[in-house]
């Protein structure tokens, strides 16, 4: 960045970094737009101007490309949140009387956690602070504690996850998964199983179901009753999850929570084993300069032992 000090903090328009901001945030000028309530054009010109005003390119642009913030331009939102830190704490100094809070928080969470007790705290939190916003990311493990390190989410739900330092993880209780199968699969609504129906089945998996991935616990599980084939398709979307089983003669391994509220239909496997039991963290950096809605929603999650500040 070849730019003076001095002559960068005289002209830059702050608004352009507030813009940058949200879309690291939202992953897509798009969704930028619609939280700003600006056009998609105004959003992508103040992005091109501040690239144009720093002398760097913040974003990789392609075609089909997925949403890839350079190396810059995660320095330039780590400043941004800063900034925007500083900026709200000067307005609550200014003002001795009791304010609203407001603003977004922005979580990131892996698709095969149940996390309906989180759905539930938002409610309560929305109902108490209505000009609250929330986010809510769905990525893999990898993206989540990413996204916490670099400050893009406020707060992260994932399983396994590789710390830095000054990234806090708080364990909670351990989900309890289970292999389900559809109606074009030999064993659904068989209450008593064929273990070699089962050993020679097609899996459908969750991304990181794997010895060295997140999550290891369902891997080995399989291996040591040996459980499934071939895994056949993987995703990061429980949505695709579902679908693939109830397409096909695949088996796959899901919270049974999770299979109760969207998969009624599909049929859990009956085992004379112990089910896959998976981890779960809650992820927050613990040198984030938070906003008062953040901070306030962390003290709450900390409140009810789901994470620790």
């Amino acid at each position: 960045m070849s730019f003076e000090l001095n002559r960068l903090a005289n002209q830059l328009d702050w608004n352009l970094l507030r813009t940058f901001m949200v879309i690291v945030q939202e992953r897509s000028i798009t969704r930028a737009s619609q939280r700003l309530n600006v056009t998609q054009p105004s959003v992508s010109a103040a992005l091109r101007r501040l690239e144009e005003r720093l002398e760097v390119q913040l974003i990789e642009r392609g075609s089909g490309r997925a949403f890839v913030i350079t190396s810059s331009g995660e320095k330039v939102y780590r400043e941004a949140l800063e900034i925007y830190g500083g900026v709200v704490r000067l307005n609550e100094l200014g003002n001795q009387n009791e304010q609203a809070l407001s603003g977004n928080i922005v979580i990131y969470r892996s698709s095969h956690l149940d996390l309906s007790f989180l759905s539930a705290e938002i409610d309560r939190f929305r109902s108490e602070h209505p000009a609250v916003t929330f986010s809510i990311i769905t990525s893999q493990c990898a993206d989540v504690v990413r996204s916490v390190r670099q400050r893009v989410a406020s707060i992260g739900f994932c399983t396994r996850p590789d710390m830095a330092p000054q990234v806090r993880r708080h364990q909670l209780a351990s989900q309890e998964f289970g292999y389900f199968c559809g109606p074009l699969h030999p064993l659904f609504q068989q209450e008593a199983y064929d273990p070699s129906i089962l050993a020679a089945s097609d899996v459908v998996s969750f991304e990181g179901e794997a010895l060295a991935g997140p999550l290891s616990q369902i891997a080995r599980h399989r291996a040591r009753h040996d459980i499934g084939d071939a895994t056949t398709a993987s995703t990061s979307s429980i949505v695709d999850l579902i679908n693939l089983i109830r397409s096909s003669k695949s088996i796959g391994c899901m919270t049974t929570a999770h299979a109760g509220q969207f998969a009624p239909d599909l049929w859990q496997i009956p085992m004379d084993c112990d089910p896959p039991l998976v981890d779960i963290f809650g992820l927050l950096d613990i040198e984030r300069p938070f906003t008062p809605a953040e901070r306030s929603f962390v003290n709450t999650l900390a409140t009810l032992d789901i994470l620790s500040v």
